[in-house]
């Protein structure tokens, strides 16, 4: 049987400061830091056409999502058996998360009924093989804190294209997927821990959680 180190999915709203997060503990934790996919196609013409690109920008995203997370699983077989220089691995954005975008498209008209039975298929497939994570942290950010971030970043399209509506949308999204997981409806989260962290204010320590962390998994 293969042992792993622990694998953690960081989730949170456009705007929750995960990616900053996701480094800060990997930094920390000599976690291997495993980012969102940077190199999509489809974000600029999605924001300037919705209802024709939601679909395809998703299935990308997904598939991508699931070749990172076997890469995951991957770094963390190596980490349990000391061959690599890493304690574990840090996603920054798992496949659930992806879906609660997916699914808030559908809900918006964005995704077709039949395209979304298409994505469930793809994302159902995926999930019956993955490697769960040890822990799904879950920056626990309002979406009027999470709008100032995004407005302050440079990112042109998001600042022109995230209204605060859609990000409330995500927030219900995000709380329904944790529901979700907690009350055991997806077989593949079984077991699986969720830490809900307060994150409103930028900057905020974190050495209480690294240490939790740290003692959780015998990390150095």
């Amino acid at each position: 049987m293969i042992h792993y180190k622990p694998i953690i999915w960081v989730e949170g709203i456009i705007g929750s400061g995960k990616s900053t997060f996701s480094g800060w503990i990997a930094d920390e934790l000599k976690l291997r830091l495993i980012k969102e996919p940077v190199d999509n196609d489809y974000l600029t013409i999605f924001y300037e056409n919705p209802k024709r690109w939601a679909f395809p920008m998703q299935i990308d995203l997904l598939h991508k999502r699931y070749s990172l997370q076997q890469l995951a699983a991957y770094e963390a077989s190596l980490a349990a058996v000391g061959e690599s220089e890493y304690q574990g691995v840090v996603l920054d954005r798992g496949l659930p998360g992806d879906r609660v975008f997916a699914r808030l498209h559908m809900l918006e008209g964005n995704i077709s009924k039949v395209e979304w039975r298409t994505y469930t298929r793809a994302y159902e497939t995926m999930t019956c093989s993955l490697i769960p994570p040890s822990l799904l942290i879950y920056l626990d950010v309002e979406p009027e804190v999470a709008m100032k971030r995004v407005q302050n970043r440079d990112r042109t399209f998001e600042r022109a294209g995230v209204p605060i509506e859609y990000l409330e949308k995500l927030h219900r999204g995000y709380l329904d997927l944790l529901v979700e997981i907690e009350s055991g409806q997806h077989t593949w989260s079984r077991g699986m821990e969720v830490m809900r962290v307060p994150w409103n204010t930028d900057h905020q320590p974190i050495d209480s959680i690294v240490e939790l962390l740290r003692k959780k998994y015998e990390l150095e």
